[in-house]
Order: C-alpha cells, then sequence, then structure tokens
C-alpha cells in the first residue's frame, strides 16, 4: 500500500526495554512532551480512541482518507469507498490503476499517476464516472480548474473541474500558477504571465536570464530557482527584485512569518523574501511536514522557530501526523496532541510516516498491511 504524505521518514528500530504497565509508559511519554512545552501541569486524562474501520491492504496501490470516507485504489483497478460516519459515501467502481488519489473541490476524486498517463475524475459521492483526460501522468488542482500538463509535448492546457471543458491552453515548457494567475515558462528561459481563468496575456514574454529555470508564484512575486541560485520577479511587469546565491534548491515554499524556506542538497535556507537576505541556513533539516515541524532525514523533528532557526520543542524520532504526535514504544504507539502535551490515547506499534490524519480521524497502515481507522474522542 503506499500513502502518499508529506512527514517525517520512518524512524530506525527501537531497541527492546524492559516492560512496564501501560499506565507507566502512556503517563512517562505524555510528561515527557509536556517537557519539551515547558509545560508544568500533569496532561489531561487520555480521551480514548475507537477504532472505525479495518480493511485489507494487500493489492493495494494508493488510499485516501478524507473526514468521511476511506478510498482505496488496488491493482486491477478497483476505487472503492468506505464511509466512515452514517450517510457517508459508499460505493465501488472500476478505472485505470494509479498512484495518487486526491478530492478536489467538495466532491471531485481525482485518480492520476499510472503507466496509460490517464487521470480519471470520479464524483466522490457516488463513484460515477465524470471525465478522462489522456497523455497526462498528473494534474493540479487550482481552485476550481484543472491544470493538465503534458510534459513531452510541453503543452499546458486550464481545465474547468466539474465539466473538463479546455479554458485555454499554451505551449509550456513549465509553469507555475494560483486562482489567479498563470506563469508561462518557456524553454528559452523566458517567462509569460497570463489569466488563469482564460489566458489573456497579461505580461509579454520576458527573459528572466538564468539558466534552467523553475517556479513557483507566491504572492506578488515569482519565486525562481536553479542549480545555485534564488531570484524573484515582480508578478506583475517580470522586473527582478533580487538574486541570491543558493544550494541547489530543489522546492520553495512560503514559511513562518512571510518568510521563503528553500531545501536543497544542502539543507535548509531560509530567505526574507522582501530583499533575498539569508536569514539563517541549516544542513541539519530536509523537509518540512505538517504545522511546520522541520525533519531530518534520519527520522529526527523538531518544532523550530523559523525566523531564528532556534529549536522551540525537540520532538526526537517521533511524528508529527496533522495536530498529532505520535511516539512509538515496545509494542505500541502513543497518540500526543501536539498543541497542548494531552495524551489522546494508545495504538497498536506503528510507525509514524504510515499514518494519516483528516477531521477526527487517524488512520495508520500496520505490519499485517491492514490499514485501521480510528476516530479520536473530543
Amino acid at each position: 500500500m503506499v500513502i502518499d504524505l508529506d512527514v517525517v521518514r520512518p524512524a530506525s528500530a527501537i531497541p527492546a526495554k524492559p516492560r512496564r504497565p501501560a499506565r507507566y509508559r502512556v503517563v512517562a511519554v505524555a510528561a515527557f512532551v509536556l517537557a519539551l512545552a515547558g509545560g508544568a501541569a500533569a496532561p489531561d486524562r487520555a480521551v480514548g480512541i475507537t477504532e472505525v474501520l479495518t480493511v485489507d491492504g494487500q493489492g493495494s496501490l494508493t488510499s485516501l482518507l478524507t473526514d468521511e470516507a476511506y478510498y482505496t485504489v488496488r491493482t486491477d483497478g478497483h476505487v472503492e469507498a468506505l464511509p466512515l460516519c452514517t450517510g457517508c459515501p459508499r460505493w465501488s467502481s472500476r478505472t485505470k490503476p494509479g498512484q495518487r488519489l486526491t478530492v478536489a473541490g467538495e466532491d471531485t476524486l481525482i485518480v492520476d499517476v499510472n503507466e496509460t498517463a490517464q487521470v480519471t475524475f470520479l464524483d466522490a459521492r457516488t463513484g460515477a464516472l465524470r471525465w478522462r483526460l489522456d497523455d497526462t501522468l498528473a494534474v493540479d488542482v487550482i481552485g476550481g480548474r484543472v491544470a493538465a500538463w503534458d510534459v513531452e509535448k510541453h503543452i499546458l492546457q486550464m481545465r474547468d473541474l466539474p465539466t473538463g471543458r479546455v479554458l485555454w491552453s499554451r505551449p509550456a515548457f513549465n509553469y507555475s500558477a494560483d486562482e489567479a494567475y498563470a506563469v508561462i515558462l518557456d524553454e528559452a528561459g523566458g517567462a509569460t504571465v497570463v489569466d488563469a481563468a482564460n489566458g489573456a496575456e497579461l505580461t509579454p514574454r520576458r527573459d528572466l536570464g538564468l539558466p534552467n529555470p523553475a517556479a513557483r508564484l507566491v504572492g506578488d512575486r515569482l519565486i525562481v530557482f536553479g542549480g545555485s541560485y534564488l531570484a524573484a520577479f515582480s508578478r506583475d511587469g517580470l522586473s527582478r527584485e533580487w538574486i541570491t546565491a543558493t544550494n541547489s534548491p530543489y522546492g520553495v515554499t512560503p514559511c513562518g512569518p512571510g518568510l521563503l524556506c528553500a531545501f536543497g542538497s544542502a539543507g535548509l535556507t531560509v530567505i526574507d523574501p522582501a530583499d533575498g537576505s539569508v536569514r539563517w541556513t541549516s544542513p541539519t533539516w530536509h523537509g518540512m511536514g505538517e504545522s511546520g515541524v522541520l525533519f531530518e532525514e534520519s527520522g529526527r523533528s523538531a518544532v523550530v522557530d523559523l525566523a531564528t532557526g532556534r529549536v522551540e520543542r525537540e520532538l526526537g524520532r517521533s511524528g508529527p501526523v496533522g495536530g498529532l504526535l505520535l511516539v512509538t514504544e515496545p509494542g505500541r504507539t502513543s497518540v500526543i496532541g501536539l498543541a497542548d502535551g494531552r495524551v489522546r490515547g494508545v495504538l497498536p506499534l506503528v510507525l509514524p510516516s504510515a499514518c494519516v490524519a483528516a477531521g477526527p480521524y487517524l488512520g495508520c497502515e500496520k505490519s499485517d498491511v491492514t490499514f485501521t481507522v480510528w476516530r479520536l474522542g473530543r
């Protein structure tokens, strides 16, 4: 089973320790988390976790947990929605198998990333086919639109999410878009700004003067990055505002109080987007999980003040999942509120990297290749 998560990598195996009473372990873990948070009061009593669903993960390519249903796609193209509440979606359908599931808008389930380069759009409530898209490995959903990029033909199409109707199409070697604007990059290093709704040209092509650029729209700036640089251009007019030398960034994301986090082979660089100045760098951090938690390749994670780089809370080899902290111990995993240090309950031993949270639900793949969903009490 493949679960698409943006959390820490699996922690190393934990050596066996002498067994202690379960109550002792839960209280000890909670006290540890509160100590990291600087809390002085004892944690609230565990509010309990109730098992809602367990399914066999054999033959599953990918799955998706929402606050209403658990969706899964199997190798034979069987797609299924299993309800988590009364009146929630329950259906089964067939399509081209894919390795990514996404819910877009209020009720569109997207199956993409497969060998046939076909994307399928289903009604998430009923499983009915809405439309299909060929020659596209994956799509980006931006508001009520779908950006479909043919990476071989270098054509970008913007389509209507509910119907698949083509809104506009342009040649594109690369692109970045939000709900209002799209920036089209060409193979020669030029960029053009267009209206995301209709493709009308807003800023004519301008040579960015940088080699092999990738780009991301961040507010009213276009952040461009390549082998050894990070640069900012005004979205309106594409005039360069600044350029900064960095170590091979492979991704840029807004972070902290108005900052940019650039991750690369040499770790993390935090930049002030107003002038491109480097606030701080660290070879330690290689990714950012949910709730802004930073993590190392080894699995260690921490809450970090992104303005200064100061570690505010060490989370060790535990893993943040949504607003929860999963702490592995011999034979079990404790679930703790990340914000308040409150013990929410205890699970069988699962790896944080094999878990995902949605609404009041927590779902994890277990060592027996089953996937279990639990509901967390308030």
